[in-house]
């Protein structure tokens, strides 16, 4: 455990520095040239990543928690978003992943664990949740893009154009991007699902019911915010929307069992 404090300790403090030092960046008014708030982030996710590691290996019970898995799902999502700034530059949210996955390291290190996946369980549950993650994964990141495009369309209505030429990426490339998040991560839920009813015996029984319908509306919001977009396309405000719907839906169902039990139902 001391290992494993020991390392929670920097990686949070490069997280928490590497997004306050990239937040100042994006708000200067002349463009910076110093990378070293992305190598404050790439070491981070180091950190993280042996954090990860080491807490699995710690771990003396036969499954993972929520906790735990959330914590590789940030890692996950802050990789891909370091990747992503690679083709388009200065992202707007790398300060707000920083933090992101600050809030969840620490809630690997200090929320009691919960419920998640047991090792004894069928090759096709642990698919079903890996893919139900991935598709939560991706989702996620396409609510960062539709965040990040509707604040460049804010920006270029209301005729910022320094801010917009210097610190912005293309309006056309994040929604792009943003589009194809969206494919991607429809078409894994809608696998996740299908998988679902394939290796669980009733996906309606007590305990999945409530995953089940709220998986099934987030797809459903998923999908109709794709063919409207293709057939009539969507402001940014909208697709933020949409987004943010489909988003809480899939949080529900994957991470708030007590809540929808005890409070919503």
């Amino acid at each position: 455990m001391d290992l494993i404090f020991a390392l929670y300790v920097p990686t949070l403090c490069l997280y928490l520095w590497a997004g306050i030092a990239l937040s100042k960046a994006f708000f200067a008014s002349q463009k910076q040239a110093s990378r070293l708030p992305h190598y404050l982030l790439y070491a981070a996710t180091v950190g993280h990543l042996a954090l990860i590691f080491f807490v699995n290996l710690n771990n003396q019970s036969e499954q993972l928690s929520l906790t735990q898995v959330a914590a590789l799902l940030a890692w996950l999502v802050t990789v891909t978003m370091i990747g992503a700034n690679a083709y388009i530059r200065n992202l707007v949210f790398l300060p707000v992943v920083s933090l992101f996955s600050a809030l969840f390291i620490s809630l690997q290190m200090f929320v009691p664990a919960s419920t998640g996946i047991h090792i004894d369980m069928s090759i096709g549950l642990i698919s079903h949740i890996i893919l139900s993650l991935f598709a939560f994964g991706v989702l996620s990141i396409s609510f960062l893009y539709a965040l990040q495009l509707a604040y460049i369309n804010y920006q270029l209505k209301h005729k910022q154009i320094s801010l917009a030429n210097n610190q912005l990426p293309p309006l056309l490339s994040v929604e792009h991007i943003l589009t194809k998040l969206m494919i991607i991560g429809t078409f894994l839920l809608v696998i996740a699902l299908i998988s679902g009813f394939l290796f669980i015996p009733n996906m309606f029984a007590d305990g999945y019911a409530h995953k089940t319908i709220l998986s099934s509306l987030g797809f459903l919001v998923y999908v109709l915010a794709l063919m409207l977009h293709h057939f009539s396309g969507l402001k940014a405000r909208t697709l933020v929307s949409f987004n943010l719907i489909g988003v809480s839906l899939l949080t529900l169902a994957y991470f708030g069992s007590r809540f929808v039990r005890e409070i919503i139902l």
